[in-house]
Protein backbone atom coordinates (compact mmCIF):
# COMPACT_ATOMS: atom_id res chain seq x y z
CA UNK A 1 0.00 0.00 0.00
CA UNK A 2 0.97 3.76 -0.56
CA UNK A 3 0.32 5.21 2.59
CA UNK A 4 -0.08 9.46 3.15
CA UNK A 5 -0.59 10.94 6.14
CA UNK A 6 -0.87 14.93 7.34
CA UNK A 7 0.27 16.34 10.85
CA UNK A 8 0.54 20.02 11.82
CA UNK A 9 3.71 19.55 13.26
CA UNK A 10 7.33 18.14 12.43
CA UNK A 11 7.55 14.37 14.11
CA UNK A 12 11.20 14.09 13.74
CA UNK A 13 13.01 14.11 16.40
CA UNK A 14 9.61 12.98 17.93
CA UNK A 15 10.14 14.95 21.20
CA UNK A 16 6.71 15.15 22.31
CA UNK A 17 3.97 12.34 23.20
CA UNK A 18 1.81 13.55 19.76
CA UNK A 19 4.72 13.29 17.65
CA UNK A 20 5.92 10.23 18.92
CA UNK A 21 3.20 8.73 18.44
CA UNK A 22 2.71 10.07 14.29
CA UNK A 23 6.22 9.02 14.08
CA UNK A 24 6.20 5.64 15.81
CA UNK A 25 3.37 4.56 13.48
CA UNK A 26 4.96 6.06 10.63
CA UNK A 27 7.60 4.13 11.45
CA UNK A 28 5.74 0.67 11.40
CA UNK A 29 3.69 1.04 8.92
CA UNK A 30 6.60 1.81 6.91
CA UNK A 31 8.21 -1.84 7.78
CA UNK A 32 5.57 -3.38 4.86
CA UNK A 33 4.49 -0.44 2.90
CA UNK A 34 5.50 3.08 1.94
CA UNK A 35 4.66 5.73 3.79
CA UNK A 36 5.17 9.39 2.98
CA UNK A 37 3.82 12.39 5.66
CA UNK A 38 3.15 15.85 5.54
CA UNK A 39 4.42 17.99 8.16
CA UNK A 40 2.50 21.41 8.74
CA UNK A 41 5.38 23.18 10.54
CA UNK A 42 5.39 27.22 11.49
CA UNK A 43 7.08 29.06 9.04
CA UNK A 44 10.11 29.62 10.89
CA UNK A 45 10.63 26.03 11.99
CA UNK A 46 14.30 24.24 11.01
CA UNK A 47 14.57 20.95 8.83
CA UNK A 48 14.94 20.34 5.30
CA UNK A 49 11.76 20.21 2.52
CA UNK A 50 12.41 16.18 2.23
CA UNK A 51 13.91 13.37 4.36
CA UNK A 52 13.66 9.93 4.95
CA UNK A 53 13.58 8.70 8.46
CA UNK A 54 14.04 5.24 9.21
CA UNK A 55 11.60 4.30 6.18
CA UNK A 56 9.59 7.15 6.31
CA UNK A 57 10.06 9.76 3.79
CA UNK A 58 8.93 13.47 5.49
CA UNK A 59 7.71 16.11 3.32
CA UNK A 60 7.97 19.94 5.24
CA UNK A 61 5.68 22.55 4.09
CA UNK A 62 6.10 25.52 6.44
CA UNK A 63 2.53 27.91 7.34
CA UNK A 64 2.46 30.96 8.94
CA UNK A 65 -1.04 29.68 10.05
CA UNK A 66 0.15 27.82 12.72
CA UNK A 67 2.59 30.59 13.90
CA UNK A 68 -0.52 33.06 13.88
CA UNK A 69 -2.59 30.93 15.81
CA UNK A 70 0.49 30.35 18.36
CA UNK A 71 0.21 34.18 18.61
CA UNK A 72 -3.40 34.51 18.80
CA UNK A 73 -3.74 31.84 22.07
CA UNK A 74 -0.54 33.29 23.91
CA UNK A 75 -2.53 36.62 23.47
CA UNK A 76 -5.73 34.79 25.22
CA UNK A 77 -7.75 35.87 22.43
CA UNK A 78 -8.25 31.99 20.38
CA UNK A 79 -7.23 28.69 20.46
CA UNK A 80 -3.97 26.93 18.48
CA UNK A 81 -6.98 25.12 16.49
CA UNK A 82 -7.93 28.07 15.02
CA UNK A 83 -4.99 27.13 12.49
CA UNK A 84 -7.60 24.55 10.83
CA UNK A 85 -9.36 26.86 8.75
CA UNK A 86 -5.89 28.80 6.99
CA UNK A 87 -4.65 24.92 6.52
CA UNK A 88 -8.45 23.94 5.27
CA UNK A 89 -7.89 26.75 2.60
CA UNK A 90 -4.99 25.31 1.61
CA UNK A 91 -5.58 21.99 1.91
CA UNK A 92 -5.13 20.90 -2.37
CA UNK A 93 -1.68 22.88 -2.08
CA UNK A 94 -0.44 20.65 0.45
CA UNK A 95 -2.35 17.14 -0.75
CA UNK A 96 0.00 18.30 -4.26
CA UNK A 97 3.06 17.96 -1.77
CA UNK A 98 2.46 14.96 -1.22
CA UNK A 99 1.00 13.54 -4.59
CA UNK A 100 -1.46 11.03 -6.00
CA UNK A 101 -2.07 7.70 -6.26
CA UNK A 102 -2.72 6.70 -2.11
CA UNK A 103 -4.50 3.82 -0.97
CA UNK A 104 -4.94 5.19 2.51
CA UNK A 105 -4.73 9.02 3.43
CA UNK A 106 -4.96 10.10 6.98
CA UNK A 107 -5.02 13.03 8.84
CA UNK A 108 -5.02 14.79 12.00
CA UNK A 109 -7.92 16.97 14.06
CA UNK A 110 -6.56 20.31 12.32
CA UNK A 111 -5.69 18.95 8.66
CA UNK A 112 -9.06 17.18 7.93
CA UNK A 113 -10.03 19.94 5.87
CA UNK A 114 -7.56 17.85 3.85
CA UNK A 115 -10.14 14.77 4.24
CA UNK A 116 -12.36 16.43 1.82
CA UNK A 117 -10.14 16.82 -0.96
CA UNK A 118 -8.04 13.39 -1.30
CA UNK A 119 -9.43 10.59 -3.27
CA UNK A 120 -7.77 7.68 -1.58
CA UNK A 121 -10.33 4.48 -1.09
CA UNK A 122 -9.75 4.57 2.55
CA UNK A 123 -9.57 7.72 4.43
CA UNK A 124 -8.55 7.79 8.56
CA UNK A 125 -8.80 10.68 11.06
CA UNK A 126 -6.39 9.90 13.25
CA UNK A 127 -7.32 11.31 16.39
CA UNK A 128 -4.51 11.85 19.60
CA UNK A 129 -7.44 12.50 22.00
CA UNK A 130 -11.19 13.19 22.04
CA UNK A 131 -10.06 17.04 21.41
CA UNK A 132 -13.68 18.54 22.45
CA UNK A 133 -13.18 16.38 25.95
CA UNK A 134 -9.96 17.89 26.21
CA UNK A 135 -10.20 21.39 25.20
CA UNK A 136 -13.07 21.79 28.10
CA UNK A 137 -10.83 19.85 30.85
CA UNK A 138 -7.95 21.98 29.93
CA UNK A 139 -8.69 24.77 27.61
CA UNK A 140 -5.93 27.45 27.34
CA UNK A 141 -7.44 30.89 29.20
CA UNK A 142 -8.87 32.63 26.02
CA UNK A 143 -11.84 34.44 25.57
CA UNK A 144 -14.98 32.43 25.45
CA UNK A 145 -13.75 29.71 25.96
CA UNK A 146 -17.66 27.87 25.75
CA UNK A 147 -17.81 29.32 22.52
CA UNK A 148 -14.43 27.86 21.28
CA UNK A 149 -15.59 24.17 22.99
CA UNK A 150 -18.76 24.12 20.31
CA UNK A 151 -16.47 25.20 17.25
CA UNK A 152 -13.74 22.67 17.97
CA UNK A 153 -17.12 20.22 18.78
CA UNK A 154 -17.65 20.91 14.92
CA UNK A 155 -14.65 20.88 13.46
CA UNK A 156 -13.81 17.02 15.14
CA UNK A 157 -17.50 16.34 13.94
CA UNK A 158 -16.21 17.19 10.58
CA UNK A 159 -13.44 15.18 10.51
CA UNK A 160 -14.90 11.86 11.99
CA UNK A 161 -17.63 12.37 9.09
CA UNK A 162 -15.07 12.91 6.29
CA UNK A 163 -13.21 9.81 7.76
CA UNK A 164 -13.65 5.97 6.52
CA UNK A 165 -12.42 5.09 10.03
CA UNK A 166 -10.92 6.93 13.04
CA UNK A 167 -7.99 5.93 15.03
CA UNK A 168 -8.02 7.09 18.55
CA UNK A 169 -5.63 5.26 21.72
CA UNK A 170 -7.46 3.72 23.99
CA UNK A 171 -11.12 2.32 24.44
CA UNK A 172 -12.45 5.32 26.22
CA UNK A 173 -11.46 7.27 23.60
CA UNK A 174 -13.75 5.10 21.38
CA UNK A 175 -17.08 4.89 23.77
CA UNK A 176 -16.69 8.16 24.33
CA UNK A 177 -16.11 9.13 20.15
CA UNK A 178 -19.11 7.01 19.54
CA UNK A 179 -21.11 8.91 22.02
CA UNK A 180 -20.49 12.57 20.35
CA UNK A 181 -20.47 11.74 17.18
CA UNK A 182 -22.82 9.07 16.35
CA UNK A 183 -19.61 6.69 15.33
CA UNK A 184 -20.52 2.91 14.68
CA UNK A 185 -17.86 0.15 15.72
CA UNK A 186 -16.95 -0.55 12.27
CA UNK A 187 -15.68 2.95 12.17
CA UNK A 188 -13.06 2.98 14.64
CA UNK A 189 -10.16 1.42 15.39
CA UNK A 190 -7.90 1.29 18.56
CA UNK A 191 -4.16 1.88 18.40
CA UNK A 192 -2.88 2.58 21.78
CA UNK A 193 0.12 4.40 22.78
CA UNK A 194 3.49 2.73 22.46
CA UNK A 195 7.22 3.00 22.97
CA UNK A 196 10.30 3.37 20.79
CA UNK A 197 11.92 -0.08 20.84
CA UNK A 198 14.81 1.03 18.15
CA UNK A 199 15.71 3.20 21.38
CA UNK A 200 14.68 2.91 24.53
CA UNK A 201 15.95 -0.21 26.64
CA UNK A 202 17.29 -1.39 29.87
CA UNK A 203 21.18 0.21 30.52
CA UNK A 204 24.18 -1.76 30.91
CA UNK A 205 25.78 -1.28 34.29
CA UNK A 206 28.45 1.15 32.37
CA UNK A 207 25.52 2.90 30.66
CA UNK A 208 23.91 3.84 34.26
CA UNK A 209 26.72 4.81 35.39
CA UNK A 210 27.87 7.02 33.06
CA UNK A 211 24.11 8.21 32.71
CA UNK A 212 23.69 9.05 36.78
CA UNK A 213 27.51 10.36 36.82
CA UNK A 214 26.72 13.02 34.03
CA UNK A 215 23.64 14.43 36.18
CA UNK A 216 25.55 14.28 38.89
CA UNK A 217 23.65 11.96 41.41
CA UNK A 218 25.43 9.56 43.78
CA UNK A 219 24.65 5.56 44.54
CA UNK A 220 22.62 6.41 47.19
CA UNK A 221 20.25 9.03 45.74
CA UNK A 222 17.22 7.52 44.53
CA UNK A 223 16.35 9.26 41.24
CA UNK A 224 12.36 9.60 40.26
CA UNK A 225 12.09 11.00 36.67
CA UNK A 226 8.79 12.84 35.34
CA UNK A 227 8.63 13.29 31.42
CA UNK A 228 6.30 15.47 30.11
CA UNK A 229 5.21 18.43 27.47
CA UNK A 230 4.40 21.81 29.12
CA UNK A 231 0.57 21.54 28.98
CA UNK A 232 -2.04 22.22 31.53
CA UNK A 233 -2.24 18.00 32.68
CA UNK A 234 1.31 17.74 32.86
CA UNK A 235 2.20 20.72 34.77
CA UNK A 236 -0.63 20.02 37.08
CA UNK A 237 0.87 16.50 37.70
CA UNK A 238 4.26 18.17 38.27
CA UNK A 239 3.22 21.02 40.88
CA UNK A 240 1.89 17.84 42.86
CA UNK A 241 5.28 16.00 42.44
CA UNK A 242 6.88 19.44 43.49
CA UNK A 243 4.66 21.05 46.10
CA UNK A 244 3.47 17.77 48.21
CA UNK A 245 5.35 14.88 47.12
CA UNK A 246 8.91 15.64 46.87
CA UNK A 247 9.72 18.17 49.72
CA UNK A 248 8.51 15.58 52.31
CA UNK A 249 11.25 12.99 50.92
CA UNK A 250 14.16 14.67 50.46
CA UNK A 251 15.69 13.71 53.75
CA UNK A 252 15.62 10.38 52.55
CA UNK A 253 17.68 10.71 49.42
CA UNK A 254 14.93 10.69 46.49
CA UNK A 255 15.65 13.20 44.31
CA UNK A 256 13.33 14.53 40.99
CA UNK A 257 14.36 14.27 37.78
CA UNK A 258 12.38 16.80 35.13
CA UNK A 259 12.52 16.23 31.29
CA UNK A 260 10.66 17.76 28.59
CA UNK A 261 9.66 20.89 28.30
CA UNK A 262 7.00 21.37 31.28
CA UNK A 263 10.71 22.11 32.97
CA UNK A 264 9.75 25.54 32.02
CA UNK A 265 7.62 25.91 34.88
CA UNK A 266 10.48 25.32 37.21
CA UNK A 267 11.95 28.87 36.12
CA UNK A 268 13.70 29.93 39.64
CA UNK A 269 13.65 26.75 41.50
CA UNK A 270 17.05 25.49 43.02
CA UNK A 271 16.11 23.04 45.12
CA UNK A 272 18.81 20.42 46.05
CA UNK A 273 16.25 17.73 45.09
CA UNK A 274 15.29 19.20 42.04
CA UNK A 275 16.96 19.37 38.39
CA UNK A 276 15.45 20.07 35.13
CA UNK A 277 17.09 19.34 31.53
CA UNK A 278 14.44 20.56 29.47
CA UNK A 279 13.63 18.99 25.11
CA UNK A 280 15.93 15.95 24.39
CA UNK A 281 16.43 14.64 21.21
CA UNK A 282 17.62 11.28 23.10
CA UNK A 283 15.47 10.39 26.03
CA UNK A 284 17.14 6.92 26.57
CA UNK A 285 20.49 8.72 28.81
CA UNK A 286 18.19 10.24 31.31
CA UNK A 287 16.24 7.51 31.54
CA UNK A 288 18.97 5.28 32.10
CA UNK A 289 20.27 7.82 35.22
CA UNK A 290 16.73 7.05 37.04
CA UNK A 291 14.85 4.24 39.24
CA UNK A 292 11.20 4.67 39.30
CA UNK A 293 9.15 6.61 35.76
CA UNK A 294 6.89 9.28 37.57
CA UNK A 295 3.22 9.73 36.11
CA UNK A 296 0.89 11.41 38.57
CA UNK A 297 -1.85 12.98 35.95
CA UNK A 298 -4.98 13.83 36.87
CA UNK A 299 -7.00 15.04 33.63
CA UNK A 300 -6.00 15.10 29.78
CA UNK A 301 -6.93 13.36 26.88
CA UNK A 302 -6.08 9.86 25.05
CA UNK A 303 -2.97 8.03 26.69
CA UNK A 304 0.57 8.94 28.34
CA UNK A 305 3.80 7.37 26.23
CA UNK A 306 5.88 7.73 29.07
CA UNK A 307 4.26 5.05 30.91
CA UNK A 308 5.30 1.90 28.26
CA UNK A 309 8.47 4.33 27.25
CA UNK A 310 9.48 4.33 31.43
CA UNK A 311 8.69 0.53 31.19
CA UNK A 312 10.48 -0.26 28.64
CA UNK A 313 13.63 1.24 29.99
CA UNK A 314 13.36 -1.49 33.41
CA UNK A 315 12.46 1.12 35.83
CA UNK A 316 9.75 0.90 38.01
CA UNK A 317 6.55 2.93 37.12
CA UNK A 318 4.56 5.23 39.72
CA UNK A 319 1.09 6.45 38.14
CA UNK A 320 -2.05 7.94 39.27
CA UNK A 321 -5.43 5.53 38.02
CA UNK A 322 -6.04 8.08 35.84
CA UNK A 323 -2.28 7.86 34.22
CA UNK A 324 -2.60 3.99 33.44
CA UNK A 325 -5.23 4.27 31.23
CA UNK A 326 -5.32 2.64 27.83
CA UNK A 327 -2.64 0.22 29.28
CA UNK A 328 -4.35 -2.36 31.16
CA UNK A 329 -2.11 -4.94 30.37
CA UNK A 330 0.80 -3.17 31.71
CA UNK A 331 -0.90 -2.31 35.07
CA UNK A 332 0.57 -5.45 36.72
CA UNK A 333 4.10 -3.87 36.65
CA UNK A 334 3.20 -0.98 37.92
CA UNK A 335 2.50 0.65 41.19
CA UNK A 336 -0.97 2.67 40.61
CA UNK A 337 -1.78 5.09 43.87
CA UNK A 338 -4.03 8.32 43.98
CA UNK A 339 -1.65 11.39 44.68
CA UNK A 340 -1.66 10.69 48.44
CA UNK A 341 0.14 7.68 48.25
CA UNK A 342 2.94 9.11 45.81
CA UNK A 343 5.16 9.88 48.99
CA UNK A 344 4.84 6.56 50.87
CA UNK A 345 5.12 4.29 47.37
CA UNK A 346 8.70 6.27 46.90
CA UNK A 347 9.84 6.15 49.85
CA UNK A 348 9.83 2.73 50.13
CA UNK A 349 12.48 2.80 46.38
CA UNK A 350 10.45 0.85 43.99
CA UNK A 351 12.48 -1.59 41.75
CA UNK A 352 12.02 -2.04 38.06
CA UNK A 353 12.76 -5.50 36.33
CA UNK A 354 15.95 -4.64 35.07
CA UNK A 355 17.77 -3.84 38.33
CA UNK A 356 15.82 -7.02 39.70
CA UNK A 357 17.39 -9.14 36.99
CA UNK A 358 14.33 -10.00 35.42
CA UNK A 359 13.00 -10.52 32.18
CA UNK A 360 10.69 -7.60 30.48
CA UNK A 361 7.12 -7.96 30.89
CA UNK A 362 6.12 -10.19 28.22
CA UNK A 363 2.98 -7.93 27.67
CA UNK A 364 5.22 -5.07 27.29
CA UNK A 365 6.39 -5.74 22.97
CA UNK A 366 3.03 -5.35 21.66
CA UNK A 367 3.20 -1.84 22.85
CA UNK A 368 6.44 -1.05 20.60
CA UNK A 369 5.77 1.25 18.24
CA UNK A 370 6.96 -0.60 15.13
CA UNK A 371 4.14 -3.49 16.56
CA UNK A 372 1.79 -1.21 16.54
CA UNK A 373 2.26 0.27 13.17
CA UNK A 374 2.60 -3.26 11.72
CA UNK A 375 -0.97 -3.73 13.36
CA UNK A 376 -2.62 -0.90 12.03
CA UNK A 377 -1.48 -2.13 8.22
CA UNK A 378 -3.14 -4.95 8.60
CA UNK A 379 -6.53 -3.34 9.46
CA UNK A 380 -6.12 -0.61 6.88
CA UNK A 381 -5.57 -3.59 4.56
CA UNK A 382 -8.60 -4.88 6.04
CA UNK A 383 -10.65 -1.86 5.75
CA UNK A 384 -9.90 -1.90 2.17
CA UNK A 385 -10.64 -5.37 1.33
CA UNK A 386 -14.15 -4.84 3.01
CA UNK A 387 -14.66 -1.58 0.62
CA UNK A 388 -13.95 -3.14 -2.27
CA UNK A 389 -15.97 -6.83 -1.60
CA UNK A 390 -18.63 -4.13 -0.70
CA UNK A 391 -18.21 -1.96 -4.31
CA UNK A 392 -18.33 -5.20 -5.78
CA UNK A 393 -21.60 -6.48 -4.73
Amino acid sequence: MLIHSAVDNDIHPPRFGGAQRSFGLARGLARRHEVRVLCVTPNRAPGPERERVDGVELVRRRSWHTSVAWRLERARLAPLFTAASGHRANAKRYAAALGAGADVFAADLNLGGMLGVSNAPLRLHTSHNVEYDRFRRSAPPVLARSRWAERLRRLEQRAVDAAHVTVVCTEEDAARMRELYGLTAARLEVVPNGYDETRLAPPSAGERRRARQSLGYGESDYVAVFVGADWGPNREALRLLTGRVLPSLAADGVRLLVVGSVGRAMRGRREPWLRVTGEAPDLAPLLHAADCGLNPVLTGGGSNVKVPGYLACGLAVLSTPFGIRGYAPLEPYCTVTGPDGFADALRARPRGFASRGEAPPPALGEFAWGRLGERLGERCEAHLASRGAKGAA
